[in-house]
C-alpha cells in the first residue's frame, strides 16, 4: 500500500530571548516543513520554508533575522507544520526505539563514547541545562568531559513512552565524582570521589535509526549540592 502524507499544525509560545535556539530545535526534528514565527497580537513576522533533508538552512542570515526579531519583544508565538506518512491513512506504526535507548545506556555505562557516538546523527542537537550543543563533535566533546568526570557509571531508565518518531523517559544518573568538572564561571572542580545520584527526563526524536534530537531535563542544584556545593558554585557547609 503507497504511503499517505498528513500535515499536523502546532503552535509553541516562546520567550524572545530562546527564539533563535527553539527554531533551531524545530527544524532538527527532520518532519518540520515550515515555520511561522508571530508577535503577541498574532500578526506574522518571520516564515521560514523548512526544506526536506537541509540541515544547515540556519546560515547566518536567517539567524541574524530571526535574533533581530526577538530583540523587540518578549513574547512570540511559533506555528510548526510538520508532515507524517502512513500506508493505512492512521497512523502508521512506530519502529522499537526502546532497543536504541538501552544499547545507548550499555555503551554509556562502560564508558564507550565511541559507541554512544555511533547512535547520533551527524547533525543531531542536544539541549540541557548545560547548554545547547549542535552537531556531533559538539556533543561528543560534551560527553567526553562528562565521561572523564564521572566513573562507576549506573546510569538507567526507570520509564519509557513512545510516540511515531518520537520517545520519552525518565532516568537515574548515578555515578563517582573521579576527574574534575567545569563550572559555570569557568573554573574546575577538582575530583571529590562523592557518588552522586540525579533523576531526570528526556525527549528524544528519531531519524533513520539515530538520534537527531536529545533534550535532557535535569536538576543541577542537585548535583552541585551532591557535590558540595551550593547552586551558585560556592562551597557549602556540613
Amino acid at each position: 500500500m503507497g504511503q499517505q502524507v498528513t500535515t499536523t499544525t502546532e503552535k509553541i509560545d516562546v520567550k524572545g530571548g530562546h527564539l533563535v535556539e527553539k527554531v533551531r530545535e524545530l527544524v532538527h526534528e527532520g518532519n518540520v516543513r515550515r515555520i511561522i514565527i508571530k508577535n503577541s497580537d498574532g500578526k506574522p513576522v518571520i516564515e521560514v520554508p523548512v526544506t526536506v533533508g537541509v540541515v544547515g538552512f540556519l546560515v547566518a542570515p536567517t539567524v541574524a533575522a530571526i535574533g533581530a526579531v526577538a530583540a523587540y519583544a518578549a513574547d512570540y508565538s511559533i506555528e510548526v507544520e510538520r508532515e507524517s506518512k502512513n500506508s493505512t491513512g492512521r497512523e502508521a506504526a512506530t519502529g522499537n526505539y526502546r532497543e536504541l535507548l538501552e544499547q545507548y545506556i550499555e555503551r554509556y555505562n562502560k564508558g564507550d563514547l565511541d559507541g554512544v557516538m555511533e547512535l547520533y546523527a551527524e547533525d543531531a542537537v542536544q539541549l540541557m541545562p548545560d547548554g545547547f550543543f549542535e552537531g556531533r563533535s559538539a556533543i561528543r566533546e560534551r560527553l567526553a568531559k562528562e565521561l572523564g568526570s564521572f566513573s562507576d557509571l549506573a546510569h538507567r531508565y526507570t520509564s519509557y513512552v513512545e510516540d511515531g518518531d518520537a520517545f520519552a523517559d525518565e532516568f537515574v544518573f548515578v555515578g563517582t565524582h573521579t576527574g574534575p568538572v567545569t563550572l559555570p564561571d569557568g573554573t574546575e572542580l577538582p575530583p571529590t570521589g562523592k557518588r552522586i545520584e540525579v533523576q531526570g527526563m528526556e525527549l528524544v526524536r528519531v531519524r533513520d535509526g539515530k538520534v537527531v534530537l536529545d533534550n535532557l531535563y535535569y536538576d543541577n542544584a542537585a548535583v552541585a549540592a551532591q557535590l558540595g556545593l551550593s547552586p551558585l558554585g560556592v562551597s557549602g557547609t556540613a
